[in-house]
């Protein structure tokens, strides 16, 4: 009896897995043989011997106001963001420095001219421009200097156009051979990038007179000069030699060391190079400088400007050197300024 109830209980277990197995299509491609392997679990892992899940709260069924939610700008660096990722704020921008040139009216300055005659000691005939007689400074024969004359510039701003005048006298025996002054006047406008010229004049005795016209809508530069007349090429922040004494107000002297400029003769750029940064003494005390010159190596002749960071690059020293290595030094005795925003 007990023989044929496990008889029927085995067919009975093998209709059932047939009707189970019936149910399931396997896609066996290739003809390749399927092999099922059955893993024994490990005795650990049964369920009586697994821990406990953790009730976890359901937080996503609470309901938020509109004044509950936070705006990532009052959260806090710890909660969200790192310290590139912060949400942008507003900022107030530093407002740039005032240009020095911008906010003055009017520049008086005189200059007291000397003249050195160099280690050549070059004879009276080429001094230039007044002459080297004089009251003479320093017992040093071999580098003897002498007053030669005065020399007094006027900057004037009405609105947006300037006015400079420029007078040098000879004083002493030297006005003698140079009674008559040297004129020279610069007239334009002011704009975003400094001074730009109109007219420039250049009169010293009426055999010495010359006049220079900027073209800026031809782009042309017109040199009237002993009955005869030259034109060039107009180049953006040309200068005449007057102007280019005040240009550094408004703009960074470093950056600008090319400046194309006129001398009522001709007409070309001038390169300048910086020399150091030092203090000088001078009627307005003892003064921060730039130092620039304009030179080359093949010629003596140069220029060097010692230009006074307080004042707004304002040249405080001027040096000509000549050919026969003579010099004519301007070195500020005066300055008066007046600004509008005082």
């Amino acid at each position: 009896m007990r023989n044929r109830l496990l008889i029927y209980g085995i067919l009975i277990s093998i209709g059932i897995h047939f009707i189970i197995l019936s149910n399931i299509s396997f896609d066996i491609k290739d003809n390749k043989p399927l092999n099922i392997q059955l893993v024994k679990m490990p005795p650990g892992l049964i369920k009586e011997n697994l821990p406990p899940q953790k009730k976890i709260k359901k937080k996503y069924n609470k309901k938020f106001k509109k004044e509950d939610i936070i705006s990532k700008e009052n959260l806090s660096k710890e909660e969200v963001y790192c310290d590139l990722c912060e949400p942008v704020k507003d900022f107030k921008r530093p407002k740039d420095e005032l240009i020095f040139g911008d906010s003055v009216k009017s520049i008086s300055m005189i200059y007291k001219v000397l003249h050195d005659l160099g280690p050549t000691k070059g004879a009276m005939s080429k001094i230039r421009p007044f002459g080297s007689d004089g009251l003479v400074i320093g017992s040093n024969k071999n580098n003897s200097k002498s007053v030669v004359g005065n020399l007094t510039i006027q900057y004037k701003v009405d609105k947006k156009k300037y006015f400079i005048d420029y007078e040098a006298k000879a004083t002493g025996v030297s006005s003698l051979f140079y009674s008559k002054p040297l004129i020279q006047k610069s007239r334009g406008t002011i704009n975003a990038l400094g001074l730009r010229p109109d007219y420039f004049l250049y009169n010293h005795g009426k055999k010495k007179k010359s006049e220079v016209y900027f073209d800026w809508s031809r782009k042309i530069l017109i040199i009237n000069r002993k009955g005869s007349e030259k034109k060039y090429d107009l180049t953006n922040q040309a200068q005449d030699q007057l102007s280019f004494m005040f240009q550094f107000m408004f703009l960074d002297p470093l950056n600008k060391m090319q400046i194309p400029i006129t001398n009522a003769k001709v007409f070309k750029i001038y390169n300048y190079h910086y020399v150091d940064e030092i203090k000088i003494d001078t009627k307005l005390g003892n003064l921060d400088v730039l130092h620039v010159a304009k030179f080359n190596y093949q010629s003596p002749e140069r220029i060097d400007l010692w230009l006074s960071k307080k004042f707004g690059y304002l040249p405080v020293k001027i040096s000509i050197t000549e050919d026969d290595l003579s010099r004519i030094i301007q070195e500020i005795d005066n300055l008066e300024i007046e600004k509008t925003h005082e």
